[in-house]
């Protein structure tokens, strides 16, 4: 039998439909009722939810949810809903029930996250949408759901010029939720860029020799391909180029020479990158494991380096 870390498995989430007797309120809070796509709560529950929890959208006489935001309040706020309001929203939207926990983990960490559209959009904890500015913008995929790189890409870019963070929340099959922070980053390095002519960092030392790998070969032989024209990219930034395949990656990217530091960046190519989150999930998972941001070089106008971080809701 294989050995683990000891201990007991951790207890799963269930997250069970019925109200819990822990905390409930004296008087039982009222059904949300239909109104116009959305789920309608009066006052003066709704009065509570909003200023407390930032809930819903505030209308004549109470707050207007979304479906994910029910769940939340059903969940966490003693708010009942019936066996059938579930069933009709599964046979609405089949994903729902992945949706509605991925909201439920984006909020575990007491900050505020409000639906908007497509994007979920998050405060602090001890701020308010009432108050200032939002930091994050959140979406939610499957694990199994192919990637779209670029459309990625023009999000973060899109987020990080407004000056707010971007945030994904992955579910698995066991709606389990992983969440990533995404960041456009701008490697630069300390390094002297190698020329065709002088390049003591290029190649790897051994039995009295440098051995240059094949990739240095073209570089340095001027071939063009879209992995010289990174390597060229990278080179003018001061980074030098190690292997990769120990770590699942095209390269190990230094930002000094290799005997003064670690390497900070595992870096692949969006050509050689994975399909979709599983994969993601495990490439990040790896390089996180030896202290490494995991980076994906994208080429649109020009080469653009998109970072993935897990990411703990309230840290």
């Amino acid at each position: 039998m294989a050995g683990g870390r000891g201990g007991k498995p951790r207890v799963r989430e269930t997250r069970n439909l019925g109200l819990k007797s822990e905390g409930a309120p004296s008087k039982q809070n009222p059904e949300p009722i239909s109104s116009d796509g959305m789920w309608f709560i009066p006052e003066p529950l709704s009065n509570r939810l909003h200023q407390k929890s930032a809930i819903g959208i505030t209308v004549e006489g109470g707050i207007l949810l979304s479906p994910e935001e029910v769940m939340f309040c059903h969940w966490h706020r003693h708010v009942p809903i019936s066996e059938n309001w579930f069933s009709e929203r599964v046979a609405e939207d089949e994903t729902f029930p992945y949706r509605a926990v991925a909201f439920d983990v984006s909020r575990s960490g007491g900050e505020k996250v409000v639906p908007r559209d497509s994007e979920w959009f998050r405060w602090a904890r001890d701020s308010h949408p009432n108050k200032g500015s939002f930091e994050a913008k959140i979406i939610w995929a499957r694990a199994a759901e192919e990637l779209n790189y670029l459309d990625l890409l023009t999000w973060v870019q899109e987020n990080q010029e407004g000056n707010c963070l971007s945030e994904i929340a992955i579910v698995d099959d066991e709606m389990d939720v992983t969440m990533y922070r995404l960041s456009k980053i701008d490697p630069v390095g300390s390094l002297t860029p190698a020329t065709k002519e002088k390049h003591p960092h290029l190649g790897t030392e051994q039995m009295s020799r440098r051995f240059l790998r094949e990739d240095e070969k073209s570089w340095l032989s001027g071939e063009d391909n879209q992995v010289t024209r990174l390597f060229t990219e990278l080179n003018s930034r001061g980074l030098l180029m190690r292997p990769g395949f120990k770590y699942g990656c095209r390269w190990r990217v230094y930002a000094t020479p290799v005997d003064e530091d670690h390497a900070p960046w595992l870096m692949q190519m969006v050509e050689d990158s994975p399909k979709n989150w599983e994969g993601i999930c495990l490439s990040v998972r790896l390089a996180e494991g030896v202290n490494k941001g995991w980076v994906i070089a994208i080429f649109r106008e020009g080469w653009n380096f998109l970072m993935f971080r897990r990411h703990l809701p309230g840290r």
